[in-house]
Formats: C-alpha cells, structure tokens, sequence
C-alpha cells in the first residue's frame, strides 16, 4: 500500500502483509516520526503531531499508543532509540544521529520507550541515566536492559548520558551493563565516538557469533 505523511508529504510502501484487516495499523513516518494510522488495506493514513513533542504532562496522551507499534524501517537501515526529556540536548542528538544515517525514536517517557522496545529492534540505544527519574537506581529503562539476557543485549549498543560521570570510562560502564558512558559535555564528540566505537561493536559480534556458529556446527548442534 502506498501511504503518505499528511506531515512532511514524503510517500513510501507498506507491504500489504503488515496491515492488518480487522484494525488500524499505527506506525510512525520513516522521515519526520510524524505517527500515521493505516484504516485498513484500502484505508487512508493519517498523521498526527510529532512524537518529537510529546507532552510530559498528560499521562492519557494518545500518542502513548504508537508505544505498542511496530517501526516501518526500509531493511539495512539502521536504528536508534533515543530516551531523554530533556528536548534541546534531544535534538542535538538526534542531528549527530541523522547525519550518521540512524532512523531515529525519541522517546520521552519510560512507558512510551518500554513500548518500543518490546516491540521493535533497535540497533543503538542513548539513555539519560536520569531518564524520568530523579537517580540513577530508579531509571526503568537502563533496568530493564540490565535484566535482559545476553543474547538479547549483544544485539544492540547501549550509551549511557550522564552529568556526572567520566566519558569512556569502561570499567565502570561495563559494571553498570553499558557499552559507552557519555558525558553531557562531550556531546561534540559524540558523532565521532558513535561511529567509530559502533562499527568496532558490530565487527567484534559478527567475529563472535562466527566463531560461535562454527562451535555449534563442530558439536552438531
């Protein structure tokens, strides 16, 4: 089905596979995130405000909706979740991620993010260590990922903002389970320290998991 964004005009496909008969389907504009609602196989789409501005205050938000979509991602494209309420600092980094060719989500409550992330894949996480909380120790999201198992969490890179703590340091983000710790004021370093440190992720577990499917076939798993 071809849709397009009432948003930004952009058009783009939906294999008709994905769209369900007997209810709408609710995704988000691969360009703009503007969130669209599919009515059916022959249905229009409609797009609504971008979640981008999602308001903090209203807890009934209807866009908490597009939590429980799935992401219409072309295939090879990569993605990133983005979890911080602080706005400014938000769009500076969704800029460094858009400019490294990321398809970007900013979430802005946990609830919308665990939505997400129950849902959908992503290839890069960047988590406020505050994230709607007021500690660290209280931050959903980052226990969430903590308690995953590691087939699980190998699948994704994981950077922690933090106010307080040392960039790099990675004793301590391999202790707290993160695979970058971010310090607010280095985010000008942040779009080459993603893509270096990023391709270094994906080229170490292509080796692994390599090496781990030649094991499995040695031992005739």
């Amino acid at each position: 089905m071809r849709i397009q964004c009432k948003g930004c005009r952009v058009e783009f496909n939906v294999a008709d596979e994905k769209i369900p008969e007997d209810k709408p389907l609710k995704t988000l504009c691969p360009r703009c995130k503007s969130p669209l609602e599919i009515l059916g196989r022959n249905g229009p789409a409609e797009a609504e405000k971008s979640p981008f501005c999602l308001s903090e205050q209203n807890p009934a938000d209807p866009l908490l909706d597009y939590a429980n979509a799935i992401d219409v991602v072309d295939q090879g494209v990569r993605t990133a979740l983005l979890c911080d309420t602080d706005l400014k600092r938000g769009q500076r980094i969704v800029q460094v991620l858009q400019e490294l060719d990321f398809w970007v989500i900013h979430a802005l409550r946990p609830a919308f993010a665990l939505g997400k992330l129950h849902h959908n894949s992503y290839d890069l996480l960047v988590l406020d260590e505050n994230f709607n909380s007021e500690k660290e120790s209280e931050n959903l999201v980052l226990h969430h990922i903590q308690l995953l198992p590691m087939h699980q969490r190998r699948q994704f890179y994981l950077c922690l903002l933090s106010r307080e703590k040392t960039s790099m340091d990675a004793k301590l983000a391999f202790r707290i389970g993160v695979n970058l710790i971010l310090n607010v004021n280095d985010l000008d370093k942040a779009k080459v320290l993603f893509a270096r440190l990023i391709k270094e992720h994906r080229n170490f577990y292509a080796l692994f998991n390599a090496e781990l499917s030649k094991k499995d076939c040695q031992t005739g798993r």
